[in-house]
């Protein structure tokens, strides 16, 4: 099957008007104009859903519809999402023969505007050449680095989605995620009793105290091979003369395996409440942030995605990732959901890149995906 060749100024040029144009989480209604405002002028059917409203922000989720989109029929979602994780306002691009980067003051925001220029690209270029290709469908959310809030939110039930390709993974093309951890957040507050340091402090129980023997006594960072644990937030106490009364940590444990993480929590709770027997109190909270998910060698999802690399001119790369993204959602609702890389390297940070050559290789991957 013989692919459509990406244009790479376009991709260029679409990435870098995407990428400068700030929105962070919650805070996407300019971007999201800016996308719905492109794919109508292609053609495109452009629905934005209500997460705004559920979410208290500024722009919902877009599901971008092809023309001959089928609703009834079984189909796949190709999705990015539309947030950075700090603002690009000031963001200024430089393009060289190899990569694009920024100048070194803010962050490039390839994650995750390189997966949305990829698909928007993919709309917009299908819109004008013939290709015959699958039932699908485009989503952007919202929210993704705050929790994957917006693919919570979003109502995929009237579109029969089969299966989810998600663009959001730094590494390179050809590699994909096909096992990731699920994440449960945690919080502990210990309760002592406050007194005065220096007249009574024997009257007092200090929290800071309790939360210190509890830390001391767990394990932290990598537990096995399939587990890791932080305490990565701890605050209280009022004045260096008060014996203080509260503190609070915060942390987490991801796995490759719900019971671990279970297991580990349970442990965890148990351990910081073992200072406290003796005078104070525990209150533990934790929750899920996202479900794990791991996909098996002859499973549907890692054929077709093993496939549509080889038709693009790759060596399939499955990897296990530490990393959550809008997969691990569609998976945990029963929908078969892979993330791809796509080169977006050092994401996060001032030193953000992607090489020329990733962006028009992970547009054929898009290009392959879809090809019937």
């Amino acid at each position: 099957m013989s692919l459509p060749i990406p244009d790479r100024e376009r991709l260029i040029q679409l990435f870098t008007k995407f990428a400068a144009i700030d929105g962070v989480a919650l805070a996407e209604r300019t971007i999201a104009q800016s996308v719905t405002v492109l794919l109508r002028a292609a053609g495109i059917r452009v629905v934005e859903d209500d997460a705004a409203i559920k979410l208290g922000g500024t722009a919902g989720n877009l599901l971008c519809f092809p023309p001959d989109f089928h609703p009834d029929h079984p189909a796949v979602m190709l999705t990015a999402h539309l947030d950075t994780v700090l603002p690009t306002l000031n963001l200024k691009p430089i393009v060289t023969a190899e990569k694009i980067s920024s100048d070194g003051t803010t962050i490039l925001g390839g994650d995750n505007r390189l997966g949305v220029s990829i698909l928007a690209y993919l709309l917009q270029a299908l819109s004008e050449i013939h290709l015959h290709q699958k039932n699908f469908f485009v989503a952007f959310t919202v929210a993704e680095e705050v929790g994957l809030r917006g693919a919570t939110a979003i109502d995929l039930t009237p579109y029969n989605v089969q299966s989810a390709f998600v663009f959001d993974c730094s590494r390179r093309p050809g590699v994909y995620i096909k096992e990731c951890v699920g994440l449960a957040l945690f919080n502990a507050r210990f309760l002592g009793k406050a007194a005065h340091a220096g007249v009574a402090p024997e009257e007092g129980i200090n929290a800071i105290g309790l939360a210190g023997a509890g830390i001391s006594r767990l394990e932290m960072g990598r537990i096995d091979e399939d587990t890791t644990v932080n305490i990565g937030r701890i605050f209280g106490g009022e004045a260096s003369n008060v014996v203080p009364d509260k503190v609070e940590i915060q942390g987490e444990v991801r796995s490759y395996r719900r019971s671990r993480i279970q297991d580990q929590l349970s442990h965890i709770e148990r351990t910081l409440s073992e200072p406290a027997a003796g005078g104070g109190k525990l209150l533990f909270e934790a929750k899920v942030d996202f479900e794990p998910y791991a996909h098996a060698d002859n499973s549907p999802i890692v054929l077709d995605v093993e496939n549509a690399l080889r038709r693009a001119g790759l060596s399939p790369q499955p990897i296990r990732y530490t990393g959550g993204s809008d997969a691990n959602v569609y998976n945990a609702r029963g929908i078969p959901a892979i993330n791809l890389g796509i080169g977006a390297q050092k994401p996060h940070s001032f030193e953000e890149f992607i090489l020329l050559e990733d962006l028009v290789k992970s547009a054929q991957i898009a290009f392959s995906l879809v090809a019937a």
